[in-house]
């Protein structure tokens, strides 16, 4: 609290009284049908706070609205709404009249896009703003269909096949070459877990799930653990609004080293609609509907219901989903309450099939949600608060087949030798995932309007507390029949695991963010937007704690626009992204080593004696991942209709979490055998205490801030005005991103854990320097046709990879190694110039599992199709051609590279009202 009072102090010392007028905008708002007047219209300037409501002719007036290129949008209950673009003056006044219609495939220029020159609300920072009209517009099933309205997103088909997550400016990178350990995150998982979702104001967390095997689990689910929320869980048809923030968001917004998506679903008064969906592997029905409760209060809902059949034809692999929301809105003149409530399942179910008997999964999750933001207005100051809580409900059942070897096994939990048993074979492994998340959130913000260092100023300064924790059975199993088959006599098997007993995440951040504009001659207008956060980790379960680990976080956008069709902007900043709970608090990590392996073809009489040891892999020098951000571009509006964006970005996240392999080591004991003679029915007996003793090295698999994630490149949106003549417009977006993933731990030869076995090896080598590249070349053009007299819009999409590359970078030769692990765990570097010495003629091996040259994926394309046509009584019917000519050509050879795309798919939607306004 002590940094938001020096932060507003210093707001009001230095200020500069600068405080202009700004421009009025006025006009009318009618039906474009009948030109009737509409009042109780809402008009607003997006990214502002002035906001009016028209009069019983239809009347509106803005003032003080900033310079430069701005959107006016107009909302009204019964009709679609409507946005336009224009380039405000410094000074004077404007009049704009706003023709509103029961469809917006009525109007012309419909938007179909994300506009480039828009803003979320409240940032300077770049984003993509996706409005209802947009989101109508596209065939999408879940958020993530809707997204792809973002430059560099590959399209995909609707529908909920498999985990849907969601990564801001990245090249998906898999990381199998860093580090020995599997386990180790891809830059897709780093890059979804660092992109924040925010549901209704409300921030939706993955970092309490834990269904996760770890670095040795066998066993593959369908879950989003490691990365971000499974966006399948929000459905499209409920959504109101999308930003995406991909630069540098404000100082309000933590947990995040991408950016972030802000999302807003529908509430308030809604004429009641249905929306179903058909195509050969989805079905979907929607409801959505909300109506006024008395003068001051409304109540919205929905409903949606969606199957994905995964492989029709060949398996009954299936994806359902069930989501239910509700709100209610209070709204007096000084007191706004808006509760919300949402509930969803998903279910994936892959069924045993008569082909691959014993193997099947099942994968249930479901989540309920209660939030409530409450907003007091205090003349020129406003209090906000906003509290959630989540329930999570995870359970995912999982058989395989299983095969190994005799081998000696031990059931212990504890440290300790016992005699054991002798089991291989085929086995039915049976493995359950039970997690149940909870999340608890609240955020205290106060919001001012001081004017005291320029015009059209907002300051904010809040206090966030977040408190997330698991409160599962966790995985269980059982141990003689384990998720992993293979044992080496070192490295023991999986142990079941309670999520329970697991500590809590528990977050505290404090933030200041001021934004403020002035005019600059009669047409231009400069603008800045500063923060400080503060975020802390907590060591304990309340905040009351100490502080594990810390982040200060500045962050700065600035926006200059020396006329009234350009805009420069720039951003700077560092966020913080927390690590995840299953990264804090890891399993524990079993050896089972085995002392005496008697193996006789009498199964009774066997001998198997082990030591079981148990390393805690928990890292207390684990904590935040921190991402610097630096970006430049400019904005135009070069005709009337015709805009262009460019973006220039350099992110670079620091310390993100991997897995990084210790070595260490335990003495084995040998103990003799006594009276081995067959034919007795009956194992034979050891002496104690042992005869000898061998070091065995061991590698412990434990979470650190070991990688490092950069990604730099340019992104460009435009959009070109409709040709004369044709009525068919464009939307134009290029994305070009280069990202480098580099491991700062050591990686070991891949024969290691025949080193492990064997006593006669003294050494074994280790190699540093580990690196992955790739880059990515993404054009998408939108073509827009529309007959708004027909109520016709047809919309062609053309996405074309031109550019799409992975390498491995890092010393291949022999002389490649770093040093060597010896047996009693000990690292020992060699000096680069020593490395061709005689004495070390045994670690000099080309390295493996090692990809030198550059892997090039097919330059790939596809073409979307979709119609839409109003209905009578302002229904709508669209078909969409998912990757239409599929079959048609294509760039490279289709038996040995990829496609980038999926296949085809052919659908239709429609849109009806359930009641008709009159």
């Amino acid at each position: 609290m002590r940094l938001l009072l020096a932060l507003g102090l210093a707001s009001a010392t230095f200020s500069l009284s600068l405080h202009a007028q700004g421009t009025a905008i006025s006009g009318r708002v009618f039906d474009a049908a009948s030109s009737a007047s509409l009042a109780d219209a809402t008009v607003t300037i997006e990214g502002s706070t002035r906001i009016v409501a028209t009069d019983a002719e239809g009347r509106y007036r803005l003032d003080g609205v900033p310079a430069g290129p701005q959107v006016l949008r107009a909302v009204r209950i019964g009709y679609a709404p409507v946005r336009k673009s224009l380039v405000v003056p410094a000074a004077g006044s404007l009049t704009v009249d706003l023709p509103m219609a029961r469809s917006a495939l009525d109007l012309p220029n419909v938007t179909v896009t994300a506009d480039p020159v828009s803003r979320a609300k409240g940032e300077l920072g770049t984003a993509s703003v996706i409005e209802r009209e947009a989101i109508k517009n596209q065939t999408a099933t879940s958020l993530l269909g809707l997204l792809e309205l973002v430059p560099g997103v590959v399209l995909q088909p609707p529908g909920l096949d498999g985990v849907q997550q969601f990564g801001l400016r990245g090249v998906p990178l898999a990381t199998g070459a860093l580090g020995a350990g599997a386990g180790q995150p891809t830059s897709g998982d780093l890059a979804s877990f660092g992109t924040q979702i925010v549901l209704d104001g409300v921030p939706i967390s993955n970092n309490a799930n834990l269904q996760s095997l770890g670095p040795r689990g066998e066993f593959s689910f369908s879950t989003s653990a490691g990365g971000g929320i499974d966006l399948r869980r929000i459905p499209a048809s409920t959504i109101e609004r999308v930003e995406v923030i991909r630069g540098v968001p404000s100082a309000r917004f933590g947990d995040l080293t991408q950016g972030a998506v802000l999302v807003d679903t529908r509430a308030g008064r809604i004429d009641p609609e249905l929306l179903v969906r058909l195509d050969a592997r989805t079905l979907e029905g929607s409801v959505v509907g909300g109506t006024g409760l008395g003068r001051l209060q409304t109540g919205s809902g929905s409903f949606d219901i969606a199957r994905t059949r995964l492989a029709p034809g060949q398996t009954d692999d299936q994806s359902y989903r069930f989501a239910v929301q509700g709100a209610h809105r209070y709204e007096a003149k000084s007191l706004r309450l808006d509760t919300r409530f949402d509930a969803y399942q998903l279910v994936e179910d892959r069924p045993e099939s008569p082909l691959f008997p014993g193997i099947e999964s099942h994968s249930r999750d479901n989540g309920i949600r209660a939030s409530e933001r409450a907003r007091l207005e205090l003349g020129r100051a406003r209090l906000e608060w906003t509290g959630s809580f989540e329930l999570t409900r995870q359970r995912t059942t999982s058989r395989d087949n299983k095969l190994r070897p005799a081998q000696p096994f031990t059931d212990r939990l504890t440290e300790g030798t016992q005699v054991g048993k002798f089991i291989g074979g085929v086995y039915n492994s049976k493995l359950e995932l039970q997690g149940d998340p909870r999340a608890l959130y609240s955020r205290l913000e106060l919001v001012a309007q001081p004017r005291l260092i320029g015009h059209d100023e907002t300051f904010r300064a809040g206090l966030e507390l977040r408190r997330e924790w698991n409160a599962g059975p966790g995985y269980l199993f059982d141990i003689e029949f384990p998720p992993q088959s293979t044992f080496n006599g070192v490295n023991g098997f999986d142990r079941p695991r309670r999520f329970d007993l697991i500590p809590p995440l528990v977050t505290t951040g404090l933030y200041a963010d001021e934004r403020a504009s002035w005019p600059l001659g009669r047409e231009g207008n400069f603008s800045v937007q500063g923060g400080l956060r503060v975020d802390l980790l907590h060591d304990g379960r309340t905040w009351l704690s100490g502080v594990r680990d810390r982040m200060v976080e500045p962050r700065i956008n600035v926006e200059l626009a020396p006329t009234r069709w350009i805009r420069f902007r720039a951003g700077a900043g560092r966020l913080a992204k927390l690590p995840s709970l299953a990264s804090l608090y890891p399993g524990l990590q079993y050896y089972d080593l085995v002392n005496v392996n008697y193996y006789a073809n009498n199964p009774a009489e066997r001998l198997a004696v082990l030591t079981t040891r148990i390393i805690d892999r928990t890292n207390p020098n684990l904590g935040y991942s921190r991402a610097d951000k630096l970006e430049a571009g400019f904005e135009a509006e070069l005709a009337p209709g015709a805009q262009i964006a460019f973006t220039a970005f350099h992110d670079r996240v620091n310390g993100a979490v991997g897995i990084v392999d210790q070595t260490t080591s335990f003495f084995r004991e040998l103990f003799r055998i006594v009276d081995s003679t067959t034919g007795k029915g009956r194992p034979p007996d050891f002496e104690t205490p042992a005869y000898a003793t061998e070091t065995v090295p061991v590698l412990i698999d434990r979470p650190s801030n070991n990688l490092t994630a950069t990604s730099s490149g340019a992104e460009l949106v435009a959009t070109i005005p409709e040709i004369p003549g044709t009525r068919t417009r464009a939307a134009i977006q290029a994305s070009y991103v280069k990202e480098r993933l580099d491991n700062a731990g050591i990686e070991l030869a891949r024969d290691f854990s025949d080193f492990q076995q064997s006593d006669h090896t003294p050494r074994s080598p280790y190699y540093v320097g580990s690196r992955l590249t790739g880059d990515r070349l993404l054009l998408t053009t939108r073509l827009i046709h529309q007959q708004p007299q027909a109520g016709l819009l047809v919309t062609g999409t053309i996405q074309v990879t031109l550019r799409e590359t992975r390498q491995d970078l890092g010393s291949t030769d022999t002389l490649g190694f770093a040093g060597y692990i010896t047996r009693a765990g000990e690292v020992v570097p060699v000096l680069a110039s020593d490395r061709g010495l005689p004495q070390y003629h045994d670690l000099r091996a080309p390295r493996g599992g090692f990809l030198t040259d550059p892997q090039r994926g097919a330059v790939d394309w596809l073409f979307s199709l979709q119609v839409a046509k109003t209905l009578p009584g302002g229904g709508r019917l669209s078909f969409y051609a998912f990757n239409a000519f599929d079959r048609l050509g294509n760039f490279g050879d289709r038996q040995t590279t990829p496609r980038l795309f999926p296949a085809n798919r052919f659908g239709v939607e429609v849109t009806m009202p359930m009641m008709v306004r009159k």
